[in-house]
């Protein structure tokens, strides 16, 4: 039985990855920042749902102390980012995932100053709230949630696996580029935003993946950055200063908004929001006849929503002074060449179309016909 697979990999020069371990583990450090985020600011994350309602209520009658709000806020005050002080919050029980988590800050986040100073804090902060916190009611509530959403992934497990592997189908990656062996569901956190998401690719052989159980779209973009991140960052050092700008050149706007001008973050979440939204749907890039038709039966309420659940929407409104549902309808067309128009996302689209049609499927995988390919196009 092993022949055959030794002879593909002469063949190929390179080894599939196997399909990873799929487990459903409890991140209680992940789960406690949340919590704190959300003593901290009762606007954070999940706002609707009564858990949500029920932990804002839970802080105004049991405040955080002054010390441990002080150590938050100086986090902020600091530039110390969220997705920083997620991956600091992993290691909470895992002492041994400490020396990547702070190499991949260094690495990633020049702006956090002094990681390990961030890390000393972060490890206090939660060992102290956990020892109040675990012993209160609410903490009962979540535990029975997480408990009841983690039996409901375990029943949908074959399900996942098949997307799993739907995607390690197309991408063949090489198992040197994506090293994951090990692949965790968090339960879902009753206060995490429900079309939010989170990928934690920094520990050796494991991924980690936050993301609401209905989800499943998200979910594949989540697992989808353990193969991408990886192709990118070799692509980038094929890539000239100019390349790379114009990069940013081609990107909408509405892109650069939710992700940053950098040409890494941008063509990260191009090359995977271009083929779960597009590519794995059959569909093509969205024209201004579908963007319009899409719109059109959204209601006043939907609208206002819109505008309060994402601050990125809302401001690209106000830059074309758009403050109902009419007014976005009588300005779709100046609001879609300003920040709908994705030249990357067609640029992108081409190269998987290119790559779903090439003669050697079996030899060539995506990290390779990229890295051919994609410098010349730019």
């Amino acid at each position: 039985m092993e022949k055959p697979k030794e002879a593909e990999k002469n063949k190929t020069g390179f080894e599939v990855m196997k399909t990873p371990e799929i487990v459903v583990q409890e991140e209680r450090g992940a789960q406690l920042f949340s919590l704190l985020l959300k003593a901290e600011n009762p606007e954070w994350g999940e706002t609707e749902t009564p858990l949500a309602k029920e932990t804002v209520e839970y802080f105004e009658n049991n405040p955080l102390s002054p010390d441990i709000l002080k150590t938050i806020r100086e986090f902020n005050a600091q530039g110390v980012d969220e997705e920083t002080l997620y991956n600091l919050a992993l290691t909470y029980q895992h002492p041994e995932r400490a020396e990547k988590v702070l190499e991949m800050a260094a690495k990633y986040k020049p702006h956090v100053k002094n990681p390990q100073d961030v890390y000393q804090k972060v490890s206090a902060l939660l060992v102290r709230f956990d020892q109040t916190f675990s012993a209160s009611p609410l903490a009962e509530k979540f535990i029975a949630e997480i408990e009841r959403d983690r039996n409901e992934r375990l029943q949908r497990m074959e399900e996942t696996r098949k997307r799993i592997e739907t995607l390690i189908d197309f991408f063949k990656p090489d198992s040197k580029t994506t090293d994951v062996k090990k692949l965790s569901f968090v339960p879902t956190d009753p206060l995490y935003k429900k079309n939010s998401g989170r990928n934690f690719s920094a520990f050796p052989g494991e991924q980690i993946i936050i993301s609401y159980i209905e989800n499943t779209l998200n979910q594949d973009h989540e697992f989808s950055h353990g193969i991408i991140n990886p192709i990118v960052e070799k692509l980038s050092q094929q890539l000239t200063d100019e390349q790379k700008e114009k990069i940013s050149q081609l990107a909408s706007e509405k892109l650069k908004q939710d992700y940053g001008d950098g040409h890494f973050s941008l063509l990260c979440e191009e090359f995977i929001k271009t083929y779960t939204e597009i590519v794995s749907e059959g569909k093509h890039p969205q024209t201004y006849e579908e963007f319009t038709q899409k719109i059109s039966g959204i209601t006043e309420n939907q609208f206002q929503k819109f505008l309060v659940e994402s601050k990125n929407f809302k401001g690209r409104c106000e830059q074309l002074g758009i403050k109902t549902i009419e007014d976005f309808k009588n300005k779709s067309q100046e609001y879609f060449e300003r920040f709908e128009i994705n030249r990357l996302r067609d640029l992108i689209f081409e190269i998987y179309q290119e790559y779903s049609s090439r003669p050697d499927k079996e030899t060539e995988n995506f990290e390779r016909f990229v890295l051919a390919k994609f410098s010349a196009r730019i």
